[in-house]
C-alpha cells in the first residue's frame, strides 16, 4: 500500500513521463485532432503515463532538486514527445501539399473548407486525402505505431538522459525531404495529365477559334483530373503506406541517436 509521502515523492518523476506522452498527443496526427474531445485525450495521456511510469521510474535516479530544474526537464521531455508526433505529421503535410497542388491545377483551389484533422483551412481535395490517409493509418494500426514509438523512446532514451547529436539534423532534413517526395509522387500523375490537357486546349484554341476555351476548358480539366485521381488512387495509398513505415523507421533511428 502506497503512502501519501511516497506518492508526493514520485510526482516530479511522473510529471516527466506525463509531459513526453502529452507532447506526442499534441502533435501526432489523429491524436491532436479537435474531433477528439480534450477530456478523452487527457484521460488517454494519463492512462499511458500511469502504465509507463512503473517501468521507467527505477531509471530516474537523478531528478532535479529544484522546481526550476524540474520545469526545464519537463520541457525537454515535451520536446521529445512533440518531435515524435511531428515526424509522423510531416507525412500528412506532404500528402496535403500534393493534394493542394492537384486542386490548384484543376481549378478547385478557391474551394476551401476547415479541416479539423490539420487544424486549418484546406482545399476540398486536401481534406479528402487527409481523411482517407487517416482511415488508412487506422486500418494499418498506425496509431499503435505512434504509441509504440513513444514507449520505445523511454527504453532507448530514459528521462533525464537526452544528448543532442549533430546527426539529428540529417534525420530531420530527411523527413522534410520525404514529405516533399510524397507530395510529388501524389501530384505528378494528375499534374502531367492536366498539363497535356492544357496543351490540347491551346491547340484547339488556335485551330478552332469559334471554340470558347474558358467555357469548355474548366469542366474538362475538372473531369479529366478526377478521372486521373481515381485511376491513380491505389498508387497514392501504396505511397502513403510505404512512407508511413519509412517514417516510423526513421523515427526509431532518431531516438536511437538521441540515446547514444
Amino acid at each position: 500500500m502506497f503512502e501519501l509521502a511516497d506518492i508526493i515523492t514520485w510526482l516530479p518523476a511522473f510529471a516527466l513521463v506525463l509531459m513526453r506522452v502529452g507532447g506526442m498527443m499534441l502533435s501526432a496526427p489523429l491524436f491532436s485532432s479537435t474531433t477528439i474531445p480534450v477530456r478523452i485525450r487527457a484521460i488517454l495521456v494519463a492512462a499511458i503515463a500511469v502504465v509507463v511510469f512503473p517501468i521507467v521510474r527505477p531509471d530516474m535516479q537523478h531528478l532535479p532538486p529544484t522546481l526550476l530544474g524540474t520545469a526545464v526537464a519537463a520541457g525537454a521531455e515535451m520536446i521529445i514527445g512533440l518531435t515524435v508526433g511531428l515526424a509522423v505529421n510531416l507525412l500528412f503535410v506532404g500528402l496535403q501539399m500534393g493534394a493542394s497542388l492537384i486542386a490548384q491545377q484543376m481549378g478547385l483551389g478557391l474551394a476551401r473548407i476547415f479541416n479539423p484533422a490539420m487544424m486549418e483551412e484546406d482545399d476540398l481535395l486536401a481534406a479528402f486525402y487527409v481523411l482517407v490517409a487517416t482511415a488508412l493509418m487506422l486500418a494499418m494500426n498506425g496509431h499503435h505505431l505512434i504509441i509504440s514509438a513513444v514507449l520505445d523512446s523511454f527504453r532507448a532514451l530514459p528521462p533525464m538522459t537526452v544528448t543532442m547529436q549533430p546527426e539529428l539534423l540529417d534525420t530531420v532534413r530527411g523527413l522534410l525531404l520525404s514529405s516533399f517526395v510524397i507530395a510529388l509522387k501524389v501530384s505528378v500523375p494528375v499534374v502531367v495529365v492536366l498539363f497535356l490537357v492544357s496543351l490540347l486546349m491551346g491547340f484547339l484554341g488556335k485551330t478552332v477559334p469559334q471554340l470558347n476555351i474558358l467555357v469548355v476548358g474548366f469542366p474538362l480539366r475538372i473531369g479529366v483530373g478526377l478521372l486521373t485521381m481515381v485511376a491513380t488512387f491505389g498508387i497514392t495509398l501504396v505511397v502513403f503506406s510505404r512512407g508511413y513505415r519509412d517514417t516510423v523507421d526513421a523515427l526509431a533511428g532518431m531516438i536511437g541517436r538521441l540515446g547514444a
